[in-house]
């Protein structure tokens, strides 16, 4: 009897665990297309054209490609139009394109957004930038772990040319060295 029972309860294991990976594969396969999708799209505009702000021969997806091989599996989510209004509170009529990545989980604070604003609206997305990194100091300012308070709290917003960029992470040295690469500052 505890044979057959061993047996049911092995045969029972092996259907539900095989029946939830195959889901849960495709759909994380499908979460990722659909990231990789959105970013090539609002990329796809900038490879396109040379835009003020930028140093010669280099791009926003570039720049994105620099930000990845420096913080590399750390897990990052891109940041999709409806995240753009909610999130940060830009309005579209104001972008152009944009570009960016956020955390992916609540304990560790990590921003990085580009924005190619259309003409003479750079400052006003600036201070929704500037707004949404207010937000997250708040958000981190009791929250000590991994130096979120403190990396919230040295966060830039910077502007070149049509650009407004905002930066919140953990090694400041190493991302201004990738900002300057990229931007004309």
């Amino acid at each position: 009897m505890k044979k057959i029972f061993a047996f049911i309860f092995a045969a029972l294991m092996v259907a539900s665990l095989s029946g939830c990976g195959s889901n849960n594969s495709s759909s994380v396969a499908s979460q990722e297309e659909s990231a990789v999708s959105s970013s090539a799209e609002s990329s796809a505009v900038e490879s396109e054209t040379v835009v003020a702000g930028m140093k010669e021969g280099k791009t926003v997806e570039g720049f994105f490609s620099a930000v990845d091989e420096l913080y590399g599996e750390m897990s990052r989510t891109p940041i999709d139009d409806d995240m753009l209004k909610d999130l940060y509170m830009i309005d579209m009529e104001n972008v152009e394109t944009y570009m960016g990545e956020t955390s992916m989980i609540n304990v560790q604070a990590f921003d990085v957004l580009v924005v190619q604003a259309k003409e003479g609206k750079v400052e006003d997305v600036k201070a929704t930038l500037e707004e949404r990194k207010q937000a997250r100091i708040s958000e981190f300012e009791f929250y000590p772990v991994n130096n979120n308070d403190v990396n919230t709290k040295n966060a830039l917003v910077l502007t070149s040319g049509d650009y407004a960029i905002l930066v919140i992470c953990d090694d400041y040295d190493s991302m201004q060295k990738i900002l300057d690469e990229y931007f004309t500052f």
